[in-house]
């Protein structure tokens, strides 16, 4: 299984067009696909907006909800213990 961390802030208008080329990506790769979004305390709806979208999608999905803006080193670091992936 692959992982691809994601950390998220101020990423309301363009989660769409994401979760759509996530897919894409799954139906392409050889092995599944998981995705771990770290919401990084943005201050728009970008964690409420995964939350509705990722049951649908084709691959699977972690969400993590960072209490404040702790900055993407931290939100990679934090989506890397959280991941399951052997790559």
């Amino acid at each position: 299984m692959y992982s691809l961390i994601i950390p998220v802030y101020g990423n309301e208008g363009s989660i769409p067009d994401l979760l759509a080329e996530l897919d894409k990506l799954q139906a392409d790769l050889d092995q599944a696909l998981e995705v771990v979004f770290v919401v990084d305390g943005s201050p728009d709806r970008s964690y409420a907006l995964l939350l509705e979208r990722l049951p649908a999608m084709s691959f699977a999905s972690r969400l993590l909800l960072l209490s404040r803006n702790f900055g993407s080193f931290a939100a990679i670091r934090c989506g890397l213990e959280a991941a399951s992936g052997s790559c």
